[in-house]
């Protein structure tokens, strides 16, 4: 406490603007559950049921929105479940940027340009609704940043556990985050370094720690094989023989995806920066990406900045591989994203009040745009 009111003397425009943001991403309690909202809602109902249904049939629809949704569900007061659960997401995302933060501290930032990166990231178009809503993206942002985290910590037994916790909610809230696997097994390998002991101890871990995903990798494998679910993320990889190569054209942007209504994918980066509704640019995106490897380039001695590229091509394959993924998809990297951007900003050699006085008013502008939204939120 004392270091919040201290930072509220001293940085008295992020106080304002950060709590700006706070309070209008409070509008989402008020709001009913709209798209894929009610698919999980409708899972939850049958959850508390004893079966893991949507309406007649088995679903593979992730399963942490829907357990979540069955575990706050109040019968009596359904509104005060709704608001418990949003509030629940309200307070991940906190504890996602309080990672950032603490990662952010080790690579030495000057503190001022810590708060201005959280800004732009919190005040990104999607961020504030898309985090406050019943969508997975606050659970990713918890649990992709705990994994960041944890992989940058002294490596022992106590984070290995974290880290194999925190792949796993994240595979169950959205399975192409099973890339980061990759990360896992590095760093199990060089655990396994250690005396034999060491080595059986951390074997019997990865076991008992990958019992439930491989539980429901079974799980989906039967209702996929056999055609069951009413909704199947898996349908776009059963189509035709070129269904994996058509899902990578459609992920990079060169066509349309037939379950999506735009092209997604590559031409979308733009959308993270720009408040337009469907805005798509090959061009311009590409640019906005080759800028981030630009700023990484040279500062990749430093382990920490290394981990978060290599993340950032993990995840990216992975989007591109999913063929359909959305903008809001592209959230969880945004302190990756506008750290290269920092660092290519550097390469300017100008001062960081530049930076800093950049971030508070293309913010500003961006939560003006959230307070005219909410206004006509509210209206209709």
């Amino acid at each position: 406490m004392k270091k919040t009111l201290e930072f509220i003397k001293e940085e008295k425009i992020f106080s304002i603007l950060f709590l700006f943001t706070f309070l209008i991403s409070l509008r989402s309690i008020f709001l009913t559950l709209s798209g894929d909202e009610i698919t999980y809602y409708q899972i939850a109902e049958n959850i508390l049921k004893g079966k893991y249904y949507q309406t007649d049939y088995p679903s593979s629809v992730v399963p942490i929105i829907p357990f979540m949704m069955a575990f706050f569900k109040i019968d009596s007061y359904p509104l005060l479940g709704f608001i418990l659960h949003k509030i629940t997401h309200i307070l991940l995302t906190i504890l996602a940027l309080r990672y950032v933060f603490l990662l952010l501290v080790k690579l030495n930032i000057e503190k001022k340009i810590i708060y201005s990166l959280l800004l732009l990231i919190i005040t990104a178009s999607g961020y504030i609704s898309s985090h406050s809503s019943l969508y997975p993206e606050a659970i990713v942002m918890f649990s992709f940043w705990g994994f960041m985290y944890y992989l940058n910590e002294p490596k022992n037994i106590h984070n290995y556990k974290r880290l194999f916790i925190f792949l796993i909610i994240l595979i169950f809230t959205r399975h192409l985050f099973a890339v980061l696997g990759g990360l896992l097994l590095v760093y199990y390998f060089d655990l396994i370094k250690n005396p034999k002991k060491q080595v059986i101890k951390f074997i019997v871990i990865s076991i008992l720690f990958s019992t439930p995903l491989f539980l429901w990798i079974k799980y989906v494998y039967f209702v996929e094989s056999s055609n069951l679910s009413e909704i199947s993320y898996f349908n776009r990889f059963k189509s035709d023989d070129n269904i994996l190569l058509y899902n990578i054209k459609c992920g990079l942007g060169l066509e349309q995806h037939y379950e999506v209504k735009k092209i997604n994918g590559v031409p979308a980066f733009i959308s993270l920066f720009i408040p337009i509704t469907g805005i798509r640019n090959y061009t311009i995106s590409i640019i906005l990406l080759l800028l981030i490897f630009w700023g990484y380039y040279k500062n990749l001695k430093i382990e920490l900045t290394k981990y978060f590229l290599i993340a950032f091509c993990l995840v990216f394959i992975g989007l591109i591989l999913a063929g359909t993924g959305f903008s809001r998809y592209w959230l969880v990297l945004l302190p990756i994203i506008y750290l290269g951007y920092y660092y290519a900003f550097l390469k300017l050699n100008l001062s960081n009040i530049y930076f800093i006085y950049f971030s508070q008013i293309v913010s500003l502008l961006l939560i003006v745009n959230e307070i005219r939204l909410s206004y006509l939120i509210f209206y209709k």
